[in-house]
């Protein structure tokens, strides 16, 4: 919503108090998400301006939808500012408030604030759910804070919550961008026995980490139990492992690769044929370049 739009919005607010429906804070809080989604949070402001020149008092979902807006475009002080005036409001935050707060924190690398949120969080009485859980995970992964991570997870196991697909892709994820594939393996084989099938994306993060450190062996076995499991492989697992056999001096299975991709319906990508590149070009086979064209 630009200049232009916001004087449509104030348009239309006008014509609805004419005909005797008042604007409520629902309404200004989508006029702020369209501001929000068009990469204008400046606009907040005024929004909030407009909201309280109209006599309407911002409600929870309002707050919400303002701090993710701050937390969106990384303006953490207005996220926080905002917040401190929902609770000055008598507004009692909720866990999209602090799931909100937490995951702009560490999106910013401010994991140490993050986790004060998230105890912050369980003082004041609102408990974390499973993406409260989810997120931090990632955080404590990211840093490798791997006690830390351990003892979340204790801590998640005392709760009436149960551990979802986003919760063991993302273990997945930073076990095996650490290289601690023993615990990402743990997890895969935890998430079936709880009767989970795991997911694509999760498949994606072991292959590509395999990759990532030229275990080319390792990540063609990702690659065949991802196909047992009846999930079809996406350009993205297919480029981790074009890269995975090109890491290894593979070129041949990394073309091979190509080959299953043309094969399946599964259309090579930019990515794809710069990644055959580098394999050509790590083992000197310049000569076979033009056969990528």
């Amino acid at each position: 919503m630009q200049a232009g739009r916001w004087e449509s919005a104030r348009i239309l607010i006008k014509e609805m108090e004419m005909n005797e429906v008042k604007p409520n804070s629902y309404v200004f809080g989508r006029i702020l998400a369209s501001f929000r989604d068009k990469g204008d949070w400046q606009k907040s402001f005024s929004v909030l301006k407009e909201m309280k020149s109209n006599g309407i008092r911002p409600d929870r979902h309002f707050y919400n939808v303002m701090i993710d807006t701050f937390g969106k475009y990384n303006c953490l002080h207005h996220a926080m500012d905002a917040f401190d005036q929902m609770r000055a409001d008598g507004i009692e935050p909720d866990v999209v408030t602090w799931n909100t707060l937490i995951d702009g924190h560490c999106k910013a690398d401010r994991h140490d604030e993050a986790m004060k949120l998230f105890e912050d969080m369980q003082n004041s009485g609102c408990s974390p759910c499973i993406t409260t859980y989810n997120i931090m995970i990632n955080s404590l992964g990211v840093q490798e804070k791997w006690e830390e991570l351990e003892g979340l997870l204790e801590r998640l196991k005392l709760q009436p919550l149960m551990p979802n697909v986003v919760t063991y892709t993302t273990l997945v994820d930073v076990y095996g961008k650490a290289g601690r594939f023993k615990e990402a393996i743990q997890c895969l084989e935890e998430m079936r026995s709880g009767g989970m099938k795991p997911s694509p994306t999760m498949y994606h993060a072991l292959v590509n980490a395999y990759a990532q450190r030229g275990l080319s062996d390792e990540a063609i076995n990702a690659f065949r139990v991802m196909r047992a499991d009846g999930i079809k492989p996406s350009v993205l697992v297919l480029n981790s492992l074009i890269n995975a056999f090109g890491e290894d001096r593979r070129d041949a299975e990394a073309f091979a690769v190509l080959q299953f991709m043309k094969e399946n319906d599964v259309k090579p990508d930019v990515v794809t044929y710069t990644t055959l590149m580098k394999a050509l070009i790590r083992v000197e086979k310049f000569e076979k370049l033009k056969t990528l064209r």
